[in-house]
């Protein structure tokens, strides 16, 4: 048993609140995270694991003018007899990362700017304040707020000069680049003119053929929205994304499925025969098969690792019989692995796509599934460094990724949304409900992800997922187009970046 305990003075409740609480994980050198309890008591936190090592404490911290974002200590030792103070290691956690990420970008070439010089310094001389008065714990959590405040915006900075510069050296040798940029098409009654200005914003297209809204009776099918989407795109000239074809996060499975809730060979049998159909269905029609999303975290069906991952190989093996020259692709959910820190025996979203790739079975390339700012199966709100670096560890499986993304551009209820899954405010300070332009705080959270993912070259596509809230739709409120059809500031994005890196 091992823990790493923490003095959290009242002062840093500006920084920190209950949902702190539940994002903290700790991460061994592999950076995949260790089951946890953290036990919450006045002015204290203690982190209990089942090891004694050293490792390092990620959190979501509310970071006042900012807002939610992860950040990780440097590795700290277990058992120690007198606690760490919480904001001033989460400070000198961004500083470290913050140095050692610059150094080594701008030994490979980066070009730094006077901003983030500033933001660097400023951040750096407020952290040795608050490490020179650390007897005093409220003048140094103050001083660790200001540093993290600071330090933050330098990452941020740093991660725009990373990609606009990485994404300029791209243009250079790739003209013009070709990664996939899409959003999940939704809207099957949309009208020529919805379908002309997404055409006009990505060169691909996503489309759901969720078993749930296909095959909603054992035995019987309905392909006639899927059908109408696929011909109204394809003579767009777009190229086809198809799926996923099997989302396992709850609501997403037909609800007759609870018959094979414990057997797991005829589930597998079930979802064969549907993906049969369905390929069978669009075969040559589809440039990419997107197969299978969320297995590797089914809450629904309570699978073993063993079982989901004999589930997988029979739903691709179907696909490649069917359609074997297609390329298939298969997602993980919460590919950071931060619900392992509630797991004991689970298997980190990296070895699991590790085995996939080792069955032998032509998988073509691996989904990152990540949702923000959502209750259930999401991933922290990182920064745009913290998703490179995470890109750049699955780049080590040797196959082209896609990421798909998802966040909120509102708290109210939807409706429309399919997993109905609870939303999370973007900070403690503004409530996005209420805002003159709720869209800004998805941009401003999304966007430098984004511009980052394009200077990936190992990225060969990006799924924004959600096209439309007008329609049935799986996340909430993450459309480009809100419920009366008007665009979100991120479908402006969306063309600044199709004109400014996209088109000749």
């Amino acid at each position: 048993m091992g823990r790493i305990s923490f003095d959290v003075p009242e002062i840093a409740g500006s920084l920190l609140d209950e949902r702190s609480v539940g994002s903290v994980h700790v991460c061994g050198i592999e950076g995949v995270p260790f089951a946890s309890r953290v036990h919450v008591s006045k002015g204290r936190w203690d982190i209990e694991r089942e090891v004694g090592e050293s490792g390092k404490v990620s959190l979501v911290a509310d970071i006042p003018t900012i807002g939610r974002r992860l950040v990780t200590t440097c590795s700290l030792r277990s058992d120690v007899d007198t606690p760490y103070q919480l904001p001033l290691e989460i400070a000198r956690g961004l500083c470290h990362s913050a140095r050692m990420q610059s150094d080594g970008w701008h030994r490979a070439g980066l070009q730094t700017s006077t901003t983030f010089e500033g933001f660097l310094r400023d951040g750096s001389q407020a952290f040795m304040r608050a490490a020179a008065i650390q007897g005093d714990h409220h003048r140094c959590a103050e001083a660790s707020i200001q540093a993290i405040v600071f330090l933050q915006q330098a990452i941020d900075e740093l991660a725009d000069l990373f990609s606009t510069q990485s994404i300029a050296f791209r243009r250079r040798r790739q003209q013009p680049i070709t990664t996939l940029i899409a959003a999940t098409f939704n809207g099957s009654g949309d009208t020529s003119a919805t379908y002309d200005k997404y055409a006009s914003v990505f060169n691909a297209a996503s489309v759901p053929l969720n078993w749930a809204d296909i095959e909603t009776d054992s035995g019987r099918f309905d392909f006639d929205a899927p059908t109408a989407v696929v011909n109204e795109l394809s003579a767009r000239g777009l190229r086809l994304i198809g799926g996923p074809l099997i989302d396992f996060r709850p609501r997403m499975l037909p609800h007759w499925l609870y018959l094979l809730e414990d057997n797991v060979e005829e589930f597998a049998r079930a979802a064969s025969q549907y993906v049969e159909r369905v390929v069978n269905q669009f075969a040559g029609r589809m440039q990419l098969w997107n197969i299978v999303a969320g297995l590797n975290t089914s809450s629904t069906l309570k699978l073993t690792d063993e079982q989901a991952m004999r589930v997988s190989i029979a739903i691709l093996t179907t696909v490649r019989r069917c359609d074997p020259n297609t390329p298939v692709v298969m997602s993980l959910d919460q590919p950071f692995g931060n619900y392992l820190a509630k797991q004991r025996d689970g298997i980190s979203p990296l070895h699991f796509a590790d085995a996939l790739v080792r069955s032998g079975l032509g998988l073509a390339g691996i989904g990152l599934e990540m949702r923000f700012q959502y209750e259930d199966h999401a991933s922290p709100a990182c920064s745009a460094i913290q998703l490179g670096n995470l890109i750049d560890r699955w780049a080590t499986l040797g196959l082209p990724l896609l990421v798909q993304m998802a966040a909120p551009s509102s708290l109210e209820m939807d409706p429309q949304a399919q997993t109905a899954a609870g939303l999370v405010p973007y900070s403690k300070q503004s409530d996005i409900a209420k805002a003159s332009d709720p869209g800004q705080a998805q941009l401003e959270l999304v966007g430098p992800m984004i511009k980052m993912i394009l200077s990936k070259p190992v990225v060969h596509g990006i799924i924004w997922e959600g096209w439309s809230d007008r329609d049935r739709h799986a996340n909430p409120h993450a459309g480009m187009l809100d419920k009366q059809g008007q665009p979100r500031p991120l479908l402006n994005y969306f063309e600044k970046v199709r004109r400014e890196y996209f088109d000749e």
